[in-house]
């Protein structure tokens, strides 16, 4: 069950990164941002190497996302109140947001499996 919620968590990852690095792209493209540029590269492959890491079982890669992808949401969210731009702040917001609640209610579930483990 635990590899089962991994193996989820690790491909929505993967698809959140490179979500990101080609939203970093697109805006470098869009602007000719290089902060954009560097920023979504940065973030796009750190959350490429954690869902392959996530994939493989290990925890830290895990939690090191998760506190990405918080870390982006609320850089979204101060971009979007600044800006009142739906797009790319707008959009970004909405994806991570999501991306975020569907790690949580995986992790939720995950969670009375894990302790009942330990108490056996």
């Amino acid at each position: 069950m635990e590899k089962r919620a991994f193996k989820k968590i690790g491909f929505i990852t993967l698809i959140y990164a490179i979500f990101v690095f080609s939203g970093g792209v697109l805006g470098f493209a869009m602007k000719q941002s290089m902060p954009s540029l560097v920023m979504g590269s940065l973030f796009g492959l750190s959350l490429l190497y954690l869902s392959i890491k996530i994939l493989t079982f290990h925890r830290w890669g895990l939690m090191t996302a998760i506190v990405l992808i918080l870390l982006l949401d609320a850089f979204f969210s101060y971009r979007f109140v600044i800006t009142q731009a739906l797009f790319p702040a707008g959009a970004m917001l909405l994806l991570t947001t999501a991306t975020l609640i569907v790690l949580m209610f995986i992790l939720k579930k995950l969670g009375p499996v894990a302790k009942s483990r330990k108490q056996v």
